[in-house]
């Protein structure tokens, strides 16, 4: 009788009392992946968690935010994960609306958001940490776009908001600024990346030219430039017949990229009338008399590209993600159609697209990768 009691009482035995240092040893050695499933069993899991480091995660992931047509909870966000390609995982965070809010950047595993109301936070969609910025209503409706850098250890963060066009004016702030934000006139602009190492903002210019801000000081100085980049269609495959490739092409464009080693890349693109993406990549090089031009690149080597954090990332041998490829969700073209949201291989130059069950998951209005 008693070994009956003792046999029921393994049986019934709660796995939320599992001792805390055991956990440990065990979430320790965990993917980050399974590392977060983990954690979310109970509350002493995650308790349990807190003073472990998971594996360090080296692919991207894909977030896609809910429409106005969503009619389940405007909270809820829908994450994909490469490596589990049949499967989604919504993730809901009160307090946040998600439909009304606008995802201006990504940054490792953080969002800057720009709310409903025109203000602007860093959130981590995982673990719902939320760091307010200075007031920015005083430029409501003109954001056009941002780019920012987060230690996730420190907090500490740099913010980079760039006002439309026509205004042509930036605005800086970083953690410990009591003052708000710092701005500094620009010319007309198309893009920006900054360089954390070399504390560099990168801004491409409307007329082509490349301008190199050091923001290493308090105040912002101009630290001068890369020469222009002329968009050429005809390194494009269609352009064999011109007449044709004029009628199929519905746009074009070009993206500042900052590569691993610091690098500065133009990734330039074009798309058709039936939504087919093609790419192309330059860098800036000297030439055989030593003066620099932007000459295309073949390959990306052993990094992927992920264009809507304007990076690119090591990517050899690392499950999950894809080396000498682009990871593209329709950032300025369609955030809202599949067709443009995939993963463009150079080697081949085609579009691979995402599985079915990412896209039925969710009526979304925008969808971003980043690097949790």
């Amino acid at each position: 009788m008693g070994q009956s009691k003792k046999k029921a009482n393994r049986r019934t035995s709660n796995w939320s009392e599992l001792c805390p240092d055991l956990l440990g040893c065990v979430f320790k050695r965990l993917s980050f992946m399974a590392f977060n499933r983990a954690i979310s069993v109970c509350s002493s899991w995650h308790s349990a968690s807190r003073h472990c480091v998971p594996i360090r995660n080296q692919m991207p992931w894909l977030i896609l935010f809910p429409s106005n047509e969503e009619s389940n909870n405007n909270n809820n966000i829908v994450f994909f994960v490469p490596d589990d390609e049949d499967k989604v995982y919504r993730c809901r965070h009160a307090g946040v609306d998600f439909v009304q809010s606008r995802c201006l950047r990504t940054c490792g595993s953080w969002l800057l958001i720009l709310s409903p109301f025109w203000d602007l936070y860093i959130l981590n969609p995982l673990t719902g940490e939320r760091i307010d910025l200075p007031d920015t209503r005083k430029f409501r409706r003109q954001y056009d776009r941002a780019c920012f850098l987060i230690d996730s250890k420190t907090k500490d963060y740099l913010v980079v908001i760039i006002i439309q066009p026509t205004t042509s004016v930036s605005l800086f702030t970083k953690k410990g600024d009591t003052k708000g934000y710092k701005s500094t006139l620009l010319g007309p602009y198309k893009d920006f990346v900054y360089n954390p190492k070399k504390k560099k903002l990168y801004i491409h210019e409307t007329y082509g030219h490349i301008d190199i801000w050091d923001l290493s000081e308090d105040d912002p100085r101009k630290d001068g430039h890369l020469d222009s980049f002329r968009f050429n269609h005809s390194d494009f495959p269609s352009w064999f017949n011109e007449e044709l490739y004029w009628d199929k092409l519905y746009d074009y464009r070009t993206r500042i990229v900052l590569t691993v080693s610091g690098d500065v890349l133009i990734v330039a693109s074009i798309v058709t009338r039936c939504n087919t993406w093609q790419f192309r990549i330059y860098n800036y090089k000297p030439n055989h008399v030593m003066d620099y031009k932007w000459v295309k690149l073949d390959s990306l080597g052993d990094e992927a590209l992920i264009y809507d954090m304007g990076v690119t990332v090591v990517a050899n041998g690392i499950p999950g993600i894809k080396r000498n490829s682009i990871y593209f969700s329709g950032v300025d073209h369609g955030t809202k159609d599949p067709h443009n949201i995939f993963v463009y291989d150079l080697t081949t130059q085609k579009m691979e697209p995402l599985p079915q069950c990412v896209f039925s998951s969710l009526r979304f209005s925008d969808a971003r990768w980043f690097f949790p």
